[in-house]
This record gives C-alpha cells, sequence and structure tokens, in this order.
C-alpha cells in the first residue's frame, strides 16, 4: 500500500478475535483463532464484511497465529503443522480479500511467535527467523499488500522480523506494545527502540493493544522520536492484559480520546481488543466530520 497525501487517516479494522467469540466460535489456546479460518470461514468472512461495512480501509488477516511453530505446540507434526498454517494462512487472505474486493487494502498480520503479552517467551533467534521467514513468504505469494508485524514487544524479536523481511517489496508495518509510556513491553527504552526502527525502512509505526491511557501517555514521546508516517489502534479494555476484553470503556470515553488522536493527524487509526465494527463506524463518523 503507498500512503498518499491525503486529509484523513486510513481506518483499520477492529478485533477479529473477540467478535468470533461473539458468535459463539470457541478459540482454544495455543491456536487461538487460527482454525475459524479453516473450520468458520463464512464467520470469519462476515466478521471482515461487517468492518468494511463500518467504513474501514484496510482489513487485517486472521493470521495472528497462523505458524508452524502454534500449530506444533498444538501437538501436530512439522509436516501436518506446517500444511495446516499454510492453509489456514492462505484462507484467511483469501477471506479478507473477499470482505472488501479492489477497494480494501489487505494487512498480513503477524505477531510474537509465542505469547505477545509474554515478551519473556521469545523463543530465540532461530525459530524466530524460521517463523517469520516462512509467513513472509506465504503473504508474498498470497498477494496482500502490507506486511504488518503487530503487537510486538520483544526488541530482540523486532530486529529478527525486521531483518527477515527486508528485501520484501511490500511495505512493511510495525506496531509496538507497551509496558508504560517509555518502555517496550520487554523494558526496552521506547526511545532506542525507535532509534533502531528509524534505521529499517519501515512505511508506517504504529501502536497497538494497549489500553487507551497507556497509548496516550506515550504518545508525546513517540512523536518527538519518529517523523514519519505513523498510527495507532488502541484496545478498549479498561485493564491492559489480564483481561478478556469485554469489560470495555464506554462510547463517551472512546470518543473523547479518539478526538484527541484525530488532532494530531495520524497517518492509520482503527481499534484493537473489544472493539466491535459499531466502533469503527464511530471511528469513521469522526473522521468525516472532520
Amino acid at each position: 500500500m503507498k500512503i498518499t497525501e491525503t486529509s484523513k487517516p486510513y481506518v483499520l479494522d477492529g478485533a477479529m478475535g473477540t467478535e468470533l467469540i461473539r458468535k459463539g466460535v470457541h478459540l482454544p489456546l495455543p491456536l487461538w483463532s487460527a482454525e475459524a479460518n479453516i473450520t468458520h470461514p463464512e464467520t470469519v468472512l462476515s466478521i471482515h464484511q461487517d468492518y468494511t461495512a463500518a467504513g474501514a480501509d484496510i482489513i487485517t488477516t486472521n493470521t495472528f497465529r497462523t505458524t508452524t511453530y502454534t500449530y506444533r505446540k498444538a501437538g501436530l507434526s512439522q509436516q501436518r503443522a506446517k500444511e495446516r498454517a499454510k492453509d489456514s494462512l492462505m484462507s484467511a487472505v483469501d477471506l479478507a480479500r473477499k470482505a472488501g474486493g479492489e477497494s480494501i487494502q489487505v494487512a498480513g498480520s503477524m505477531s510474537a511467535v509465542e505469547d505477545c503479552y509474554s515478551p519473556d517467551l521469545f523463543p530465540g533467534k532461530g525459530a524466530a527467523e524460521d517463523t517469520y521467514g516462512e509467513i513472509v513468504e506465504w503473504f508474498t505469494e498470497a498477494g496482500v499488500d502490507i506486511l504488518l508485524f503487530e503487537t510486538m514487544g520483544n526488541m530482540d524479536e523486532i530486529e529478527v522480523a525486521l531483518s527477515v523481511s527486508q528485501n520484501n517489496a511490500n511495505p512493511r508495518w510495525l506496531s509496538l506494545i507497551l509496558k508504560d509510556s517509555e518502555h517496550l513491553l520487554d523494558g526496552t527504552a521506547l526511545i532506542s527502540c525507535l532509534n533502531y526502527i528509524a534505521e529499517q525502512s519501515v512505511s508506517c509505526l504504529l501502536m497497538n493493544c494497549n489500553k487507551i491511557e497507556t497509548t496516550n501517555s506515550a504518545l508525546d514521546l513517540f512523536l518527538s522520536h519518529w517523523e514519519g508516517d505513523w498510527g495507532l489502534y488502541p484496545n478498549l479494555g479498561k485493564t491492559d492484559f489480564e483481561n478478556d476484553y469485554f469489560d470495555i470503556i464506554d462510547e463517551t470515553k472512546f470518543t473523547e480520546y479518539i478526538e484527541r488522536y484525530l488532532d494530531m493527524e495520524p497517518t492509520v487509526i482503527g481499534a484493537c481488543c473489544g472493539s466491535t465494527p459499531h466502533h469503527i463506524k464511530q471511528l469513521k463518523e469522526m473522521i468525516d466530520r472532520k
């Protein structure tokens, strides 16, 4: 996706996992939502369609856990895990594309190899290189418009992800998850992380999956050390991490903070865990009123 000069930000879609649960789909760990692309494709498609109808410009593939690594954790053999992961990913890209047609940009979602909320579980450089290298190859084959590394909170993992994808022709978007206003989730100083990313040809830098207060507290530092295209999509939980994201902030608080973010002129804006097509519709209407 080529970001063009525009007075309005692109609208990213909202949560997939919590929407699948609302619709009655069981999401057991470690695979979480990965199997839904194969077992409940019509439900995944309907959620994507709800987001496009709400005004999303960018649909994120339901691929948060579609990796050979995760399917191996679920007990499959190496060969079967690879086959199942690729089948799920290809289905996910197809479903995202069907939802919006040519007018919608598709972002191929990748996250931490292990639990994105537990950066200490980073499995090491070798496992990360294998995982990101494979999934980037699959996304390229599938023809996504954007490579989106999201909810990234471990500095070593960020370095691997950007290294293995550095020669890919697709725009690379990177989204960070934070411990607090000055640190990545693994404790790395945010300034140090931003200085590194500035040298890595990242097309758009974002923050996601922190509660709105944490996102809000980090914005001044984030923007003072990043001059390129940027965006954010906070979760709507009242608390960070220890949250099923069904206990979310009210609409008054949501619109209050989104108005503040829009005044700062992001390139991309959306919402993460706990959000619904209704929230994306609200966001789109707020943008249109600007």
